[in-house]
């Protein structure tokens, strides 16, 4: 499902940039919505790790961004911008969670932790084809695919790390890419 090109590797002493591009092997379009993340040892994470804030709202019955990608320790709210009732759930590992029926407006406070990294599959107990997914990273070194299957994560300490890569139309049995990269020379990394 994926076909992976390095772009860049730009390292200063401190600190490494890397530039990704992810394309579908079989149609060779670009991969937009893939989550890219820099696993780092558990001794490390504590620098890397920035909780924050985030929204998915439903907009025309739909969740909207369709793939959220958190920090392990972040919120998310879940408005709801639709002019009818939903109900959002999850029963993934990651994350048991269950908002009943509300409408535009209500649960406006309601925010939802997730510490538990992993991905966080989010459906509507009304409409059954509403489908999103949160994926909450071990640290900030994470980041989606635009719409040109391109990403950019920076601040990636010197050292060689995995790099793990998820899209949700994989299919489970390689759901996930895991590769090593070296980040510590000028030299392009390659897979």
């Amino acid at each position: 499902l994926i076909s992976l090109a390095i772009l860049g590797l730009s390292v200063s002493a401190q600190a490494a940039d890397l530039r990704i591009a992810l394309q579908d092997a079989e149609t060779g379009m670009p991969l937009e919505d893939a989550v890219v993340e820099v696993l780092l040892p558990d001794d490390q994470q504590a620098g890397h790790t920035t909780a924050g804030e985030y929204s998915v709202d439903q907009i025309d019955k739909e969740f909207v961004a369709n793939v959220t990608v958190v920090t392990r320790g972040s919120g998310v709210r879940f408005p709801n911008s639709d002019d009818i009732l939903h109900h959002v759930y999850s029963f993934s590992p990651a994350k048991v969670f269950e908002l009943p029926l509300y409408g535009n407006g209500q649960n406006v406070d309601y925010q939802q932790m997730f510490d538990v990294a992993g991905v966080v599959e989010i459906g509507c107990n009304i409409h059954d084809w509403m489908l999103g997914y949160i994926y909450v990273a071990q640290t900030s070194l994470a980041v989606k695919t635009d719409a040109e299957g391109q990403a950019l994560l920076s601040g990636i300490p010197a050292g060689s790390y995995s790099v793990r890569i998820w899209h949700s139309r994989a299919p489970a049995e390689s759901a996930e890419l895991v590769q090593t990269l070296v980040f510590d020379d000028a030299t392009p990394a390659t897979l």
